[in-house]
């Protein structure tokens, strides 16, 4: 079996005919099983176009992109939204609904699985919110965790479908130093564990400590790999 990501001459443009603006350029990638691999450039590189071209959110328009086995090139919406279920989304902003429990806002990311009660799901969600050491906040809304816990949140809610990979998108970018540390750590240590790859893209120099590998994009291209040092034990 290939890699979860395969990536081979994937172009993408912005607008059409004359008015194209090309983003990405014959990019090709590779991420491996439990692989942590950061994207970093500067803004307009082309990064977060990637990451929805990967997690299927946009159609492909030149290149090969397999993301668990799916081949993206040429494959229809209904397709799209079949792998998208199988992938992890954290994003800048937790996205979490104000009016639900930290618990109901994680059990919602379950919601599509015909295999599973509500109180099957409810459960679930509480052994995520546990294994992010939230498992004291279940009942909790928003407005009552701090920012780092609202983003703990948002990670159990992407891990509670068991997806085959998590693609992240600034997800300490809102964050202090320390409950950033602290999300990303958390990252880290979940990836190992269940052997899921991340992609994450940052601007964050703080995190880079947890990376396999950094690849840096300018100008819709990515740039010769920098190798990361290990990341230091838990």
């Amino acid at each position: 079996m290939g890699a979860p990501v395969e990536i081979r001459g994937l172009s993408y443009a912005y607008g059409s005919g004359d008015l194209a603006r090309p983003v990405l350029r014959e990019v090709g990638l590779a991420v491996g099983p439990g692989e942590i691999v950061l994207l970093t450039g500067p803004s307009g590189s082309g990064k977060t176009t990637l990451l929805t071209l990967i997690g299927a959110l946009r159609a492909m328009q030149a290149g090969s992109c397999r993301v668990l086995g799916q081949e993206l090139a040429g494959a229809k919406e209904a397709q799209r939204v079949l792998l998208r279920r199988r992938i992890g989304f954290i994003f800048q902003q937790h996205n979490l609904l104000g009016f639900l429990t930290a618990r109901q806002n994680v059990a919602m990311a379950l919601e599509l699985d015909p295999g599973t009660d509500e109180a099957g799901r409810l459960a679930r969600a509480g052994r995520m919110l546990e294994a992010v050491g939230l498992g004291d906040r279940t009942e909790s809304k928003p407005a009552q965790l701090s920012g780092g816990q609202r983003q703990r949140v948002a990670v159990a809610r992407a891990l509670a479908g068991d997806p085959g990979l998590i693609l992240a998108d600034e997800p300490t970018a809102a964050l202090d130093r320390q409950s950033g540390g602290e999300v990303v750590r958390l990252l880290r240590e979940l990836a190992k564990q269940r052997g899921v790859p991340i992609l994450l893209v940052t601007h964050d120099p703080r995190i880079l400590d947890i990376a396999d590998r950094i690849v840096a994009m300018e100008d819709g291209r990515i740039l010769p790999t920098e190798k990361a040092e290990p990341a230091p034990a838990a």
